[in-house]
């Protein structure tokens, strides 16, 4: 039998699996365009597709969700680290991310977000609904949304799932370090 040991909560990384890095796009009443890093990201169900975001309040994605009920869940390769990064930086709401992270909008097909071209898949989602759990973990929200539509770099649009996998290259983060499909490749000090 294996020996099991007790460990801190804050040591929980040593437990988790590294989450995947989603770049979410979102546009507020002003169609000013914001792009945040979010790892929390959850599928709930296939059929319907159906995904959680977990969120903090004070950030400009959860209030332009709150105002449009839309946005995109775009999926970044390991070549975009740098400008991931890039787009945790603090700006000020009203200067278009794009701009700043130097990422390209492209017109989704259903929602008022742009997705982003440099990422590899994109998943339109229109918001079901947001389950505030500031009373049991400060301020933050669930937030639950339909995925209404999907896009795929043709290039790597292929039947066999592990080929297709590893050509997308995508970010895991787990504890300002980020991995791919194979190992380490940076972490969040990387500019």
């Amino acid at each position: 039998m294996k020996s099991k040991i007790s460990i801190d909560f804050e040591n929980y990384a040593l437990c988790f699996i590294p989450v995947p890095v989603y770049l979410i796009s979102t546009i507020d009443e002003n169609k000013i365009c914001n792009i945040a890093p979010y790892g929390m990201v959850m599928p709930v169900s296939y059929n319907p597709l159906i995904i959680s975001v977990g969120s903090a309040k004070n950030r400009d994605t959860y209030r332009n969700i709150l105002q449009i009920n839309e946005f995109v869940l775009n999926v970044p390769s390991v070549e975009l680290l740098k400008k991931v990064n890039r787009t945790a930086d603090p700006i000020p709401s009203s200067e278009d991310e794009f701009i700043y992270a130097q990422l390209t909008p492209i017109e989704s097909e259903i929602v008022s977000p742009p997705r982003i071209e440099e990422c590899n898949s994109h998943l339109e989602c229109k918001t079901i609904w947001i389950k505030d759990i500031s009373k049991i973990c400060n301020n933050r929200v669930i937030i639950t949304a339909e995925v209404v539509a999907l896009s795929l770099d043709q290039n790597i649009f292929l039947k066999n799932l592990c080929k297709q996998k590893g050509l997308m290259k995508p970010l895991y983060y787990e504890k300002h370090s980020y991995f791919t499909i194979g190992g380490y490749v940076g972490n969040r000090r990387m500019r």
